[in-house]
């Protein structure tokens, strides 16, 4: 069984933990590898390992899930790595579930001495473990267009594949009008009495693909257009029924936007807007006159004003009105909301709770940098760390962006490699970011010092008197005095 697979030969040589020229990703730290399965191989190489002076009896690996402290993994004999395929020998790992783990290796001696020491390890390989394919929706929009949305924690937002055929054909077309988003829409003319079928193929970092099912346009009798609004949360009462999106603002004051999907001849007139608040019943708002006709240009949009009293969760639902006075009922209370909005104004409890630098990495000092991040709306990977040689700062430089909390905790963890060698000093700032775009901050209240040697120097010389000239060496030893004979009066 070939268990290297590409991850592995993506890793190279693994066990050159001095090297300076490990991936790095855009925001900083290790550049993750995706992997689309739980058991892979880890590869070392031995040969660099054989020119070492001290050659270590053992190999312990180490592993950390989503930035969490680090775990012993396997410790093995130099002479009992495991083949992992295509003559390669290393670590088999098995991933216990899917999420993002950091590696590290440490030497055991003959001594039982071990380098580096435990609490020195740093992260050497980064891999993002992903088995699960991308969740992609397709739906008939209009008379000859479709809508989708592809969901993946990994997406990989530069292969979202449109492709249609007529189904007397066996091959399918790739549209290649235009880039297309994991969340996007797009039409066809199509003429009386075609059906074109279609699908869309979307991939994850990993290489595992999503397929929607496939879907006719002109929509079928009894089809549901458009996808369902299935990503809010659940209403009381209400847990099997199809949830609404949910929008998340920090203002007391926001638009309510709306399309109509159809209207008759005569237009519309007038939107109602309805708001259910706390779980209650639907209250209305207000009637908004508008006008809308079956032949103006473009989408038939509405932007409706609304003004909520406080933060909270607030449910809408739209009725439009047409020329003819003609309007659906008013929502009942167990109608659910057309779309929810989360008033949220409060900026995210953050606070930096410990920094501690330690000594020499490969490329530099390292600083540990622990944090709690608390929201009921917290962004996915909320934190960002940035450092500043001016506390006041307008702009501070990247330490890590994109950083999440320990899985099921509000704190976290993150060991910066600092790797210029004239920064010596500085400012951490920790930031975290809501769903709402609401920004908390928290800066370490000491400068952080990353220079740890001491200094030494020796004497070269003296220097003396005034003009700075050196002073006269003193003779090695005194003259012998002069000798005389026993008839010489002294």
């Amino acid at each position: 069984m070939r268990l290297v697979s590409r991850f592995a030969v993506a890793l190279g040589l693994f066990v050159v933990l001095a090297s300076s020229a490990r991936p790095q990703d855009p925001f900083g730290g290790l550049q993750p590898h995706y992997q689309p399965h739980r058991t892979f191989g880890i590869p070392v190489n031995g040969d660099e390992i054989a020119k070492l002076a001290a050659k270590p009896t053992h190999l312990q690996l180490y592993y950390s899930a989503s930035r969490g402290p680090f775990q012993k993994g396997q410790k093995l004999p130099l002479n009992g790595l495991q083949a992992i395929g295509d003559g390669k020998k290393g670590f088999l790992f098995e991933a216990p579930r899917d999420g993002d783990y950091e590696f590290a290796v440490q030497f055991t001696y003959t001594d039982g001495s071990v380098s580096p020491k435990t609490d020195a390890l740093a992260p050497e390989i980064r891999a993002i473990i992903d088995t699960v394919p991308p969740r992609v929706q397709l739906a008939p929009l209009g008379t000859g267009g479709v809508e989708w949305s592809a969901t993946d924690d990994n997406l990989d937002p530069q292969y979202v594949s449109l492709q249609c055929k007529w189904p007397s054909d066996a091959k399918w077309t790739k549209i290649t009008d235009r880039p297309f988003r994991p969340r996007d829409n797009y039409a066809w003319k199509i003429g009386p009495g075609q059906v074109l079928e279609v699908r869309v193929i979307a991939k994850d970092r990993a290489g595992n693909e999503g397929v929607s099912p496939v879907v006719r346009i002109p929509a079928e009798s009894g089809v549901a257009v458009g996808l369902p609004k299935n990503t809010g949360p659940t209403w009381a009462g209400a847990a099997a029924l199809p949830q609404p999106r949910i929008d998340y603002v920090n203002t007391l004051e926001f638009n309510v936007d709306y399309t109509v999907q159809r209207m008759g001849r005569s237009g519309v007139q007038a939107a109602h807007l309805f708001v259910l608040k706390d779980r209650g019943s639907w209250e209305p708002v207000k009637r908004y006159p508008v006008k809308l006709m079956p032949d103006d240009k473009g989408p038939h949009s509405l932007s409706l004003p609304y003004t909520a009293a406080q933060e909270g969760i607030y449910g809408f639902y739209i009725i439009p009105e047409s020329g003819a006075g003609k309007k659906a009922d008013d929502p009942k209370k167990d109608d659910q909301p057309m779309v929810n909005v989360v008033v949220d104004k409060t900026p995210p409890y953050v606070k930096i709770t410990g920094v501690q630098v330690k000594p020499g990495g490969a490329r530099g000092p390292l600083v540990e940098i622990t944090w709690d991040a608390e929201d009921p709306n917290l962004m996915p990977q909320p934190v960002s760390l940035e450092w500043s040689l001016d506390k006041s700062a307008a702009k501070w430089n990247e330490v890590k962006y994109r950083l999440d909390n320990t899985p099921n905790t509000n704190t976290g963890r993150f060991t910066w490699e600092v790797p210029d060698e004239k920064l010596w000093k500085f400012w951490l700032r920790a930031r975290a970011v809501d769903k709402a775009a609401n920004v908390g901050e928290s800066v370490w209240p000491n400068e952080v010092i990353v220079d740890l040697e001491q200094p030494s120097a020796t004497i070269d010389r003296v220097r003396g008197g005034p003009s700075g000239a050196p002073a006269p060496k003193a003779p090695e030893k005194p003259p012998e005095p002069e000798k005389r004979g026993s008839d010489q009066i002294p």
